[in-house]
């Protein structure tokens, strides 16, 4: 099921995501945002990018191989002082590029489509990814970190 991308203008992306619903499919939910994120040409895509109000976003840990997570009720736990420029862009801001600094290497916690609990350490692209989705979920769009 592709939905439409919901406009940067709208209240949606600039509201914090409450956690997700006791009664969410999880299952689906990922399935759906996978599927709009590689329909879009994405790396990531956050669930209020396409209306939803859920915390919860999809990533590719890895471009190459496409291997994705689904991160239900996202955490960061530990943010290093390693900050570095690099180019962003998002779906929700189509043809616009900005250099943001973000931390280089994250440890986060976040909720599979079961429930579970994991914590995992990223760096480079995937670290900046995380942020940019997890940003997402806390109603900031990547041209406030201009």
């Amino acid at each position: 099921m592709i939905l439409k991308l919901i406009p940067n203008t709208h209240p949606i992306l600039h509201e914090r995501v409450k956690s997700c619903s006791d009664d969410l499919d999880r299952r689906e939910m990922s399935r759906i945002l996978k599927e709009n994120m590689f329909h879009y040409k994405g790396i990531g895509l956050s669930a209020n990018q396409v209306g939803i109000s859920e915390r919860v976003f999809v990533m590719m840990l890895n471009i190459e191989t496409e291997e994705t997570i689904t991160c239900f009720n996202p955490r960061i736990v530990k943010r290093y002082e390693d900050d570095v420029w690099f180019e962003e862009g998002c779906l929700s801001f189509p043809d616009e590029i900005i250099n943001i600094q973000r931390p280089n290497r994250i440890v986060v916690k976040y909720e599979d489509e079961d429930k579970k609990d994991h914590k995992i350490k990223l760096d480079g692209l995937a670290a900046r990814v995380f942020l940019h989705e997890y940003d997402h979920l806390q109603g900031i769009v990547f041209t406030e970190r201009q």
